[in-house]
């Protein structure tokens, strides 16, 4: 095979899979030298691309050695992650060399895998001179490898998917919006893909990655369904519904906007004698996975937002929390998912109960939620268009242009500007909760550092994990300063695989 449309071709008439035009336009764009824009909905099956690509450099093309998939939250990095590994042990993908890697998960150090499956966070990190393997070494001034990582990524084809979760966060859309225009300037094929790239979003991109970008809208594939919408006056209509919609044996997810609303309505549905399956993301890694596995066997998921993006299953009811217009299509794109079978078209129903005032901005949900009564269903239609100019954090993606376009600027100056801001993505905390009797970090969960500065200020020096005699005076930064004193984290109150950390 020759081309990579060859290797599409293959795919889909070797495995049965159904043809995407909006793949194959994709795959042609890059052969013809083109970073490509694919605009998809939910369930087009954009994974598809990944697998296509897997085969391709592993059969050694010009256009690039390894693939590298990147994800906006750890949780969904490793549904990718077995996902790619199950169809390799099938021979669906013609290699096994698949790796992934996030801040406490090193299966792939520096990219060297065929495919790697990766936050964002940590590709931001070991792109621009920070490689997450070298992290304490670079703050302890022991040296670092910088330039490896850096050389696997710019002979690799990136893809960054649901890029739309990046601009619900300066530093994230910043850090991303740079690393876009450095590969640009590399010369290295990119694909920015989700279903909720607004107008403003997408203006955004394209001014990154520049003329030679082509925008791809997938239009050959649309799920065949049909969503009933209801806006609910209160919460514990939602939970009723969930109760009543479960006992008919219909498969039912549950969303809210925080996780504390997450563990409340768990509770509550619990407490009626309902086994559902808790996700956020406060939990170990191991329990993290166990739940994701567990996903398409339950009839009773209640998540956080982490749900929204990668984790490829599908209900019958969606009830959630009011949210904006992106958040509300991908939620909704997890119900009635795999469109027309035997029985015709396909039913789902959507229940929106009040906005909690939290996480989101509180105009635009209500825009939102406005639209629905005026639509009567989520779709692309809904979908609002931002202006980002504020959002972006613009001198962030700056000093990262600099770092990387200077081979006269090595780590220390990263280092510098990391110690300067306290994190280049959001998602960049390295501060590990410990439960009770355990400093395995297969059994911390990630904490931000405003709620490890909560936990020292109440325990003090014995919520330390590690060396404990330090007194910390940076609490700026904290993370670091734990870093440079070999403290490995702080101990949480407790922790059960059922809701996850307790701080």
């Amino acid at each position: 095979m020759s081309s990579l449309v060859d290797f599409y071709n293959d795919f889909i008439t070797r495995h049965g899979f159904e043809e995407r035009k909006g793949i194959e336009d994709t795959l042609n764009n890059l052969e013809n030298g083109h970073s490509v824009v694919l605009k998809a909905p939910t369930g087009y099956g954009k994974t598809t691309l990944t697998m296509i690509l897997a085969n391709a450099v592993s059969s050694d093309i010009d256009l690039g050695s390894r693939v590298i998939h990147v994800l906006p939250y750890r949780a969904i990095v490793q549904d990718l992650y077995l996902k790619l590994k199950n169809y390799a042990d099938r021979g669906i993908i013609y290699t096994k060399s698949i790796g992934a890697q996030d801040m406490d998960y090193q299966d792939s150090p520096f990219f060297m895998k065929k495919v790697n499956v990766t936050t964002l966070d940590t590709f931001i990190l070991n792109l621009f001179k920070l490689p997450t393997v070298d992290f304490k070494s670079i703050f302890k001034n022991y040296g670092s490898h910088y330039e490896f990582p850096r050389a696997l990524i710019y002979s690799s084809i990136v893809i960054f998917d649901e890029f739309h979760l990046l601009g619900e966060d300066g530093k994230n859309l910043g850090a991303g919006l740079a690393a876009l225009e450095v590969l640009r300037d590399a010369g290295v094929p990119i694909i920015v893909t989700s279903a909720t790239i607004d107008k403003g979003l997408e203006r955004a991109i394209m001014d990154k990655l520049g003329k030679n970008a082509n925008v791809v809208n997938a239009t050959d594939f649309k799920i065949d369904r049909k969503l009933y919408v209801n806006v609910l006056e209160k919460e514990e209509e939602g939970i009723s519904i969930a109760e009543g919609k479960v006992k008919e044996g219909k498969r039912v997810l549950l969303v809210y906007n925080t996780r504390a609303g997450a563990i409340e309505g768990y509770m509550r549905l619990k407490g009626r004698g309902l086994s559902p399956i808790l996700i956020h993301s406060k939990f170990s890694r191991k329990d993290r996975i166990d739940k994701v596995n567990k996903i398409n066997d339950a009839k009773l998921v209640v998540s956080t937002q982490v749900i929204e993006a990668g984790i490829d299953t599908s209900f019958d009811v969606l009830i959630t929390e009011a949210s904006p217009s992106h958040n509300l299509i991908q939620r909704a794109g997890r119900v009635a998912r795999y469109g027309k079978g035997g029985k015709g078209k396909l039913e789902g129903e959507v229940y929106v109960f009040p906005f909690s005032g939290k996480v989101y901005d509180e105009r635009e949900v209500e825009e939102t939620l406005e639209r629905v009564r005026e639509l009567k269903t989520i779709d692309e239609n809904l979908l609002i268009e931002r202006d980002y100019t504020d959002v972006i954090d613009s001198k962030l993606a700056r000093d990262l242009s600099v770092i990387d376009n200077s081979v006269f600027v090595d780590s220390k100056k990263v280092k510098s500007l990391y110690e300067e801001i306290c994190s280049i993505a959001r998602n960049a905390s390295i501060i590990l909760g410990f439960p009770p009797n355990s400093n395995e970090v297969n059994d911390a969960i990630p904490l931000t550092e405003e709620e490890a500065i909560k936990i020292i200020e109440s325990k003090g020096s014995s919520a330390l994990v590690g060396n404990g005699n330090v007194k910390l005076y940076n609490r700026r930064c904290l993370q670091l300063e734990m870093l440079k004193n070999d403290i490995l984290g702080v101990r949480i109150q407790d922790y059960n695989s059922e809701i996850g950390g307790v701080y």
